[in-house]
C-alpha cells in the first residue's frame, strides 16, 4: 500500500505532539456539540412558557416577537427535540404548540381511543389515541405545531452545514407573499456553492462510465461525435414495394419479431371444408401448425 510523502511540517513533529493536535481536534468536537446540546435545553425551557405576548395576539396571530424568537430558537431542533418540547409543555399544562397561550384540553371518560368525524356524513371519520387529542387544545393547532416540525432537520446540527443552519422556518399562518418569499430565495442564493456541487455531481457521474483521468475528475470530459459510414446509397421507402407492403398487412400478427400464420391456414383449411374438397391425411399432417414450437 502507497502512502502519501510526508510534508517538512509534519515530518518535523514528534509522535507526541501529532497526538496531541488529534486529541484537541477531536475535544473541540465534543465540546462544539455539547454546547450545541447546551444550547437546545435552554431554548426549551425557553419555550416552555411561550408565547409571552397574550391578547390581543393568539396561535392564528401570534405576536411578530414571539414568533421571530420561535423560529430562531428551533433552528438547531431536531423533531425528536421538538416533541420533547410538546411533553415539557403538556407537563405544564399547555398546549403543544409553544405559540397557543390556551391550555391543552382534557378528554373525559376512559379508554385509550377516541372516534372524531361523527357528526354528517361521517367524511372525516378516524379513531384518535386519547393521548394524542390532549396534546393540544384544538385540531388547528395540532396542524400548526405538525407543519413547523416537518421543516425541522434529521441530521444533527453539530453536522450540518451552513446552510441548512441558516434555513428560516415558517408557520402555518404566517401570510406569504410571493415576492418576499422569492426575495429571500434570491438572497440566499449561492452560486459558487451550486457550481460546486454540480461539478461534484458531473465528475461522480464520469466516475461511474469509467472515465479515470484527470478531466474526468474535474467533471470535462472531451465527447466525439462521428458520423456513420453507409456503402450504399439511401432509399427512402416505398408503399410501392411489395416487401413492405407484404410486412405492412402482416405488421399486427408480428410478436417480438415472429409473425404467426395459424389464423390464415385455419381460414384457408375451413374454406376448402366449405367447397367439399378432400382433404388427403397426409397433407394435414404435413400442415400441422408448428408455430407454438421455439
Amino acid at each position: 500500500m502507497s502512502s502519501y510523502p510526508a510534508t517538512s511540517a509534519t515530518s518535523s513533529k514528534t509522535k507526541e505532539e501529532r497526538d496531541r493536535e488529534v486529541a484537541l481536534y477531536h475535544a473541540n468536537l465534543i465540546q462544539q456539540r455539547k454546547d450545541i446540546e447546551l444550547e437546545i435545553l435552554l431554548s426549551t425551557e425557553t419555550l416552555i412558557d411561550y408565547p409571552l405576548a397574550r391578547s390581543p395576539y393568539d396561535a392564528s396571530n401570534p405576536s411578530p416577537a414571539d414568533a421571530k424568537t420561535f423560529k430562531e430558537l428551533l433552528r438547531p431542533f431536531q423533531p425528536s427535540d421538538y416533541d420533547a418540547l410538546i411533553v415539557e409543555r403538556n407537563i405544564n399544562e399547555h398546549c403543544g404548540y409553544a405559540l397557543c397561550p390556551n391550555p391543552r384540553v382534557k378528554e373525559e371518560g376512559g379508554g385509550r381511543f377516541r372516534i372524531l368525524g361523527m357528526n354528517g356524513k361521517a367524511k372525516d371519520f378516524k379513531v384518535v389515541e386519547k393521548e394524542e387529542l390532549e396534546k393540544w387544545c384544538s385540531p388547528a393547532c395540532a396542524k400548526r405545531a405538525l407543519y413547523v416540525r416537518v421543516q425541522l432537520s434529521e441530521t444533527v446540527a453539530w453536522e450540518r452545514g451552513a446552510m441548512e443552519n441558516a434555513a428560516n422556518i415558517d408557520l402555518l399562518d404566517e401570510p406569504k407573499s410571493e415576492d418576499g418569499s422569492l426575495a429571500e430565495r434570491m438572497e440566499k442564493m449561492d452560486i459558487e456553492t451550486d457550481n460546486a456541487a454540480g461539478k461534484k455531481d458531473a465528475a461522480n457521474l464520469a466516475l461511474e462510465r469509467g472515465d479515470k483521468t484527470m478531466a474526468a475528475r474535474n467533471a470535462l470530459v472531451n465527447i466525439n461525435i462521428q458520423e456513420k459510414d453507409v456503402s450504399k446509397v439511401p432509399q427512402a421507402p416505398s408503399l410501392d414495394d411489395k416487401d413492405l407492403s407484404g410486412r405492412l398487412d402482416s405488421m399486427h400478427l408480428t410478436l417480438e419479431g415472429h409473425t404467426s400464420t395459424f389464423g390464415s391456414r385455419r381460414e384457408r383449411r375451413h374454406n376448402e371444408e366449405l367447397d367439399g374438397a378432400n382433404i388427403d391425411d397426409g397433407e394435414e399432417d404435413s400442415e400441422e401448425d408448428t408455430d407454438w414450437q421455439l
